[in-house]
């Protein structure tokens, strides 16, 4: 049987109280006995060595006078004597070699030396000396005190003394009787006392228990009268006061439940017009617990991520959501740091393999009082963007065609303008040896001219293959340092370098990402005086500080770099066209660096974008995603 009928679990209040009250006692007793019998036992020891201590140090007084003078009869008479006293087993005075002057016992044995371990200890000892041995002719267990006889600090001899432990032990045992009889009187006495007071408060109890169980079953019109004045009495009141108030609340609990149920109903409706809502969102919205796990999705949000609410509630968000890491290490990263992140753009891999733009806004969900709940996020479907903005890509190229078809046309119209010149002179010049010399210095000058122009749009026109490895920004940073290494130190130029620290790689092509620094930095150099500063930082993306929290790079999507001029900017009238090609501010500068570089950093994924404050700097400013994704092929001019 795994179960019982709770009567025969049961023990009643007078019952334990008897057997708590007993226990005590026993506990009380016993401790008491330890104590006593523990005093008691050494307080007898102490005695018995002290005497036995005592006859030693006499016989050793009154045996030095005969030791000295050799009068064995004296020595044998104070051995006798002392041998006569209660409980002593033999007197033994040795001589300094340790043999036996006088022996109470053994007469036969003076002369002679103990070799046994106790006689030896005792022979040996420059102090008085106590050690417990036992006597081989009776097996009876004593004290044996040596003595040495000293004169003038020079030890003569040794006196022992055996005193018989069988008194002290008989003292002893009689103690432990006396206090076992004292503990069961004590135990049965206090038993009976503890009964009579058991059953008398057991009583009073028994009926209020009587009461509580019919209060239990609903009679709330119980009254027990109060026969006493002590706290049973008083519990008899509270317990009346406590019948009358359950009435009453009980009334008003009928009443208040009636105004819930209507609440309730109302509640209902609220709750169900609010998931109507939920449910007529676009926008996908999923809910987080405090530990990061899934609460709740909307219809969107199933349809966004292909997962129903039944499959996901109760998963972690990592996992619920494996197929689309970029969702689950956004959401944990707001998990963690309670920080929500705001319209971040993803790539959400649904299970059937397709894959949805979105964008993503985490915030930490709170309740009414303030007190945390979790993380709601919210996901936008960005297919009808993306569409929407790459006919504006289309449009833009367009746009940019003409442009780069005027820019083209004035770029090659001033070689040509000499070419023309130069051929239509050539026939009626040709024997002019000045004439030549300028024709073969300025025709194949022009022509390499136009080669470098159209080698450069075709390279910006050209798709750009890259070739994907892991790559540590700092260090082409610094590469691009060393290449303009001696005009920094022409203009005497200070470089900052503002690098966080164990930064991550990224997946990019080396060549072509170096290629696109090394403009920002000469771009940089070029415009700035002696004595400027150039700064170049190299940090997380999305306002990330890598400080304030570890292990953030889990939930950082991007890679910061800035490169920071002290030069004189760029008017507000030309931040348009500053990525236009052929637009330059540079003398002699073809105005297709900068086009490059948006076209290389936009092949990796990322975004290049800068402010320019007229009379303080021009700062540059590239991100770039840890995982790259190369983006696709764009017709025109790539700007």
């Amino acid at each position: 049987m795994t179960a019982f009928h709770p009567r025969l679990r049961f023990v009643s209040l007078q019952t334990r109280f008897l057997w708590g009250t007993v226990l005590l006692i026993a506990l009380v007793m016993a401790a008491l006995m330890v104590i006593v019998e523990h005093r008691q036992r050494v307080a007898i020891i102490d005695e018995v060595q002290e005497r036995g201590a005592v006859l030693a140090r006499n016989l050793a007084a009154i045996s030095t006078g005969p030791l000295l003078l050799y009068n064995f009869t004296a020595l044998e008479q104070n051995v006798t004597q002392v041998a006569e006293e209660t409980d002593v087993v033999y007197a033994i005075v040795l001589d300094l070699e340790g043999k036996v002057a006088a022996h109470s016992k053994h007469p036969e044995r003076v002369g002679a030396a103990m070799t046994d371990p106790a006689s030896a200890r005792a022979a040996g000892a420059e102090a008085p000396l106590i050690q417990e041995t036992v006597l081989a002719e009776h097996r009876e267990s004593l004290y044996d005190f040596a003595v040495p006889i000293q004169v003038e600090r020079q030890r003569w001899g040794t006196v022992r003394v055996g005193l018989s432990k069988r008194r002290m032990e008989a003292e002893i045992a009689k103690t432990r009787r006396e206090l076992a009889l004292l503990a069961v009187l004590t135990l049965v006495v206090g038993g009976l006392a503890s009964a009579l007071v058991a059953r008398r408060i057991a009583r009073p109890v028994r009926r209020l228990a009587d009461g509580v169980a019919a209060v239990s079953r609903g009679e709330l019109n119980q009254r027990i009268e109060a026969s006493t004045s002590d706290e049973i009495g008083h519990l008899a009141l509270a317990f009346n006061h406590m019948a009358s108030q359950l009435l009453q609340q009980r009334t008003q609990l009928e009443v208040a439940h009636a105004e819930l149920r209507q609440r309730f109903a109302e509640l209902s409706d609220l709750k169900s017009y609010t998931d109507n809502i939920l449910g007529s969102l676009t926008s996908g919205i999923i809910t987080l617990d405090r530990e990061g796990r899934v609460v709740t999705l909307n219809a969107a949000a199933e349809v966004l991520t292909g997962c129903s609410l039944a499959e996901v509630r109760g998963r972690f968000c990592t996992e619920a959501f494996a197929h689309a890491p970029e969702v689950g290490e956004l959401l944990m990263g707001t998990v963690a740091s309670r920080v929500g992140v705001t319209l971040v753009s993803a790539t959400l891999r649904r299970r059937d393999t397709t894959s949805i733009p979105v964008e993503i806004t985490t915030a930490p969900l709170k309740g009414g009082d303030g007190k945390d709940l979790g993380v709601v996020a919210v996901l936008r479907d960005l297919t009808a963007v993306r569409q929407l903005e790459e006919q504006l890509r289309r449009s833009e190229r367009l746009a940019g065609l003409g442009t780069l078809a005027a820019g083209l046309a004035h770029e090659i119209k001033n070689p040509l303008t000499s070419l023309l010149i130069y051929s239509q002179q050539l026939s009626r010049r040709f024997g002019d040896e000045r004439f030549r010399q300028n024709f073969e210095t300025v025709v194949p000058r022009e022509l390499e001219r136009i080669n470098n122009i159209v080698e450069s749009l075709l390279q910006l026109a050209r798709p750009t293959r890259l070739s994907l490895r892991p790559v540590q920004l700092p260090d082409l940073l610094e590469r691009a340092l060393e290449l303009y290494a001696n005009q920094i130190e022409a203009k005497q130029i200070t470089v900052v370098r503002e690098y966080v620290h164990a930064l991550p790689p990224i997946q990019a092509d080396q060549e072509h990402l170096y290629r696109a620094l090394v403009n920002l930095v000469v771009n940089a150099l070029d415009a700035m005086g002696k004595g400027g500063r150039l700064t170049l930082r190299a940090g997380l993306g999305d306002g990330v500080d890598p400080f304030l929290a570890p292990r953030r790079w889990a939930f950082t999507r991007q890679l910061k770099v800035e490169v920071e001029d002290t030069g004189p900017g760029i008017s507000s009238s030309k931040t348009g066209e500053i990525f236009n090609p052929f637009f330059t501010t540079k003398p002699g500068g073809t105005g297709l660096g900068l086009a490059m570089t948006h076209k290389i950093i936009e092949a990796h994924g990322g975004t290049i974008t800068f402010r320019s404050v007229p009379g303080t700097g021009t700062t540059f400013t590239v991100l770039l995603p840890l995982t790259a994704e190369p983006q696709a092929e764009r017709r025109g001019n790539g700007a």
